[in-house]
């Protein structure tokens, strides 16, 4: 494949293992954008050179296309490469996690190659160009331009450019390992049987002796099992190896709860000595999705409570750093969700290893959204599909494979062919690169339903009460959709509301983009969710707010249907789904962001508090409203108290057996003395 060189080795590594050297060369990149006035600059990596523009005020004609709103073109990124004089030996690549959307190289003007595609990972061999115990001199071109030929052709978020993720120098012997995949094709409680697949890449022509050894180790680091190979390399350049299988017996089953890893270890040894090592961490964990009873993990039934999540994040756009990320997956776990879809696009290696280490099942899907091209279309489609499969085979994880999302809304039906053997074709290419996940799709308004044939799981993004009808008609549309297709797997992919955090009224309406009104669509929906077991999963739209050249809320160029801000400052809705997710005790006063409130005098309002506990007791200036315990099935904690003008302090109090946790909000409360102008009739 493609990018298995280096992306696989490297992902697979962990780096710094064995006997290549793997160095990070983020620093000290000379860039320049290819517009009018732009100046060139020094950057590290990652960068992206969208973190402002696309939030620019954008003074013009009011036709002006998605395409003017902020810059999409060429960047180019060069660097003062040393190349140890101990590299001469060796094979030397450049390994890029991603650049958005092509990317060319050079090195020392040697024209190094092509990759297409802005969310997977690649690499450059520098070998042929380089000078060793020299400085070198490294240029990358990155083009974010729209291109037929290249998914996405648009969708609901900003494309920035720039090579925004982590770049590294990876020098291997010239005979090395190119690829580890563990496969777990059957696992119970009671024994795992656990494959090892590697490839060896070595000069062509070259006809010898090589040994390769497979290791595995449990969670606890110790030695389970040890095999080893003797292969003949054939001169053929690139050979696949498959080492004897292992049975593990009473394995540590990972789960969200028990994020268990085991360690598999392959060593290369060549002419009487090791020359390369790759490792991966994987998972023991088996799945199935019941269309009557919903989802089932190591044979339990466990509730998929999760949400989508964008990789960009304010006044960083989408280079983040691997401990950004990783605060972004540990927010995602304290609300106590146990599902990520990651939309619309493989991220960044640092989400994956979070989803695998906190606990996080994951949906991991290619960027065709919205519509599709043709025959170079679907062929990058296709190498986007290998990409992402192979480069992220390993991650336990990963249960879903998305194809596709929101393609079948605007085609002219005689185009519509297009959209569905795309569908059918990617589906056949995920199960032959990994026949254990699952394949699903995501849809918002299908013309026909005979796309849905082409995937596993049927995932519609839904939002009642936002963009149409109202709250009850999300049940209703459950039931319908349930009914008259019984054997389907139902995923709800998306649902959501935009709100301003911050932004609050006490009479709500419908889009307003207030918390009020946010809180009670997912109120509406979760409940819904909720009390049908055989909806096989759900994921709210969005986790955080994203950047989206296309929105126009009350927050310019930004989608707010995030859970959180793009900040990362959590709404009201955050709390809500803590309150129904999360196992550790918690409470939360609605709202802390809405401390000035109005009112006449002596009206009654209505006191809301978020809890998980098993009794909450919500105090008013040192004063009891009352204690009121959790019951069975839904429950909301409400209380219904006048508030004396000027400032109010509430306290809130669960309890859950032993463990007491509490929340307090200072209200400042005006009475509003304009009286209403009586009617004359």
């Amino acid at each position: 494949y493609l990018l298995l060189s280096a992306a696989c080795s490297l992902l697979f590594a962990g780096f710094l293992h064995g006997e290549r050297t793997v160095l990070n060369i983020n620093e000290d990149w000379d860039f320049h954008l290819s517009a009018e006035g732009a100046e060139r600059q020094q950057v590290d990596l990652p960068h992206t050179w969208n973190a402002r523009d696309a939030f620019d005020h954008l003074d013009g004609p009011a036709h002006v296309t998605i395409m003017d709103y902020y810059f999409r073109g060429k960047g180019t990124y060069e660097k003062q490469l040393y190349i140890p004089a101990d590299y001469a030996d060796q094979r030397v690549e450049v390994f890029i996690e991603a650049a958005f959307q092509r990317a060319r190289g050079w090195l020392n003007g040697h024209y190094l190659g092509e990759h297409v595609g802005g969310y997977s990972a690649f690499s450059f061999d520098l070998t042929p160009a380089m000078k060793a115990g020299e400085e070198n001199v490294l240029k990358v071109e990155v083009d974010n331009s729209f291109h037929y030929d290249i998914p996405p052709h648009r969708a609901d978020y900003t494309m920035y450019g720039g090579l925004y993720r982590d770049v590294f120098l990876v020098a291997t012997d010239p005979v090395h390992l190119d690829a580890l995949y563990v496969d777990t094709p059957e696992v119970s409680r009671e024994g795992a049987r656990v494959g090892i697949r590697t490839e060896i890449r070595y000069p062509e022509g070259l006809e010898d002796e090589a040994t390769v050894e497979g290791v595995i180790l449990d969670p606890g680091n110790n030695e389970l099992f040890r095999t080893d190979m003797t292969v003949q390399l054939d001169g053929s350049g690139l050979q696949e190896v498959e080492l004897p299988a292992a049975e593990v017996v009473e394995p540590a089953l990972w789960s969200p709860s028990h994020p268990h890893l085991y360690t598999a270890r392959v060593h290369l040894l060549h002419e009487d000595r090791r020359v390369d090592t790759l490792r991966s961490d994987f998972g023991l964990r088996w799945f199935h999705f019941d269309p009557q009873k919903g989802f089932f993990l190591n044979g339990e039934f466990t509730k998929i409570k999760g949400v989508n999540r964008h990789q960009d994040r304010h006044g960083h756009g989408i280079a983040l750093s691997n401990e950004q990320h990783w605060e972004d997956m540990r927010l995602i776990k304290e609300m106590g969700a146990n599902f990520v879809r990651l939309a619309h696009y493989p991220q960044d290696p640092a989400v994956l290893e979070a989803c695998d280490r906190l606990g996080l099942l994951v949906w991991e899907e290619i960027p065709v959204v919205t519509g599709v091209g043709r025959e170079a279309f679907a062929e990058t489609s296709r190498q986007m599909l290998r990409e992402m499969i192979t480069q992220h085979y390993n991650h336990p994880s990963i249960i879903i494979w998305g194809l596709m999302n929101e393609t079948i809304r605007r085609q002219l039906d005689k185009d519509l062919h297009w959209t569905v053997d795309l569908c059918a074709d990617l589906n056949r290419l995920a199960k032959e690169l990994d026949p254990v996940r699952l394949t699903a799709q995501a849809q918002f308004a299908a013309r026909g339903t005979a796309i849905f044939d082409h995937s596993d799981i049927r995932g519609w993004n839904r939002y009642f009460g936002w963009y149409y009808d109202d709250f009850a008609g999300f049940a209703e549309w459950l039931d319908e959709e349930h009914r008259n297709n019984p054997d389907a797997v139902i995923f709800i992919s998306e649902y959501g509301a935009g709100s301003e955090r911050g932004y609050h009224l006490e009479t709500p309406s419908q889009s307003d983009f207030t918390e009020t009104w946010a809180t009670a669509f997912h109120k509406a929906h979760w409940k819904a969710i909720q009390e049908r077991d055989w909806v096989g999963g759900s994921a709210v739209w969005n986790m955080f707010d994203f950047a989206s050249e296309e929105k126009g809320g009350n927050i310019p160029g930004i989608n707010q249907k995030g859970l959180a801000d793009f900040d990362r400052k959590p709404k009201d809705a955050f709390y809500f789904y803590q309150s129904q997710w999360a196992d550790k005790p918690m409470v939360y006063i609605v709202s802390q962001t809405w401390i000035n409130r109005t009112g006449k005098e002596d009206e009654v309002k209505t006191l809301e508090v978020f809890s998980n506990c098993d009794t909450v007791e919500l105090f008013l200036n040192g004063d009891s409203l009352g204690i009121i315990e959790r019951g069975e099935g839904w429950h909301e904690w409400l209380w219904k108290t006048r508030l004396p003008e000027g400032i109010n302090e509430l306290r809130a109090v669960g309890t859950s057996g032993q463990t007491v946790v509490e929340d307090r909000l200072t209200i400042n409360y005006t009475v509003n003395l304009i009286e209403q102008e009586e009617d004359p009739e």
